[in-house]
């Protein structure tokens, strides 16, 4: 439905495109106004990355949608509004916008923030792979803590213990360890879960303290930067 709604406004408006930009969730970095080749195009960027820092949604989801009126592949304002809905739990429409910027510029940031509203939506075959897709492109901890909550989501306890691994590799910190941890535990591989244990005293002993382990479940992977076409 977004898609038409946009080739709607789009129709008879002149297309403009802009280089390289970046996004972030929630603080995204704004698309760079200086390099659209509109002045018409810049000036809109520029005030829908104000609405949007201010956190005023309703508006910086109108004034990206402007946006996509003059730049219809804008995959950063695709992005954007993605953001938005999955703030708003409007995840049919996040979805769909993640959807197209993918399609418009495949990339890590792009699966990743595809696999993150997928998962939200309890769509969890399509959620594994998106982040799988992500990883291919550059693997990174959030994206393999998605890729563990997916499949766990899929009842796949081998596959989720495989991701956190990985996450761990890139990170051995206490967060990741108790998440590595709790996988080993209830993947009933209860030896490797009690070395991870002791692995995570160790490290608790050489900072002065213990993480909760409730602290440390719910871990943030962010929205990863975007690019406009």
């Amino acid at each position: 439905m977004i898609e038409l709604v946009i080739v709607l406004l789009a129709a008879g408006v002149a297309y403009w495109q802009i280089s390289r930009s970046g996004a972030n969730q929630p603080g995204m970095a704004p698309l760079a106004p200086s390099s659209a080749k509109s002045p018409q195009l810049a000036q809109l960027i520029e005030y829908a990355n104000r609405l949007y820092g201010e956190k005023k949604w309703l508006s910086a989801e109108k004034a990206f949608l402007n946006v996509l009126k003059l730049d219809h592949k804008n995959v950063g304002a695709y992005s954007h509004l993605g953001i938005i809905y999955s703030m708003q739990k409007n995840l049919p429409d996040a979805i769909e916008c993640f959807e197209i910027a993918a399609r418009l510029r495949p990339s890590g940031s792009t699966y990743q923030n595809l696999g993150m509203a997928y998962y939200e939506n309890k769509n969890s075959v399509k959620s594994a792979a998106a982040f799988d897709k992500s990883i291919m492109f550059e693997p990174s901890v959030s994206r393999y803590i998605g890729l563990s909550k997916a499949k766990k989501q899929l009842s796949d306890p081998n596959g989720t213990i495989r991701a956190l691994e990985q996450a761990a590799k890139l990170e051995p910190s206490e967060r990741i360890l108790l998440l590595l941890e709790t996988a080993y535990i209830e993947g009933k591989r209860r030896d490797e879960g009690r070395a991870i244990k002791d692995r995570i005293a160790a490290l608790s002993k050489e900072s002065g303290g213990y993480i909760p382990k409730r602290a440390a479940a719910q871990p943030r992977p962010t929205a990863a930067r975007t690019h406009s076409a």
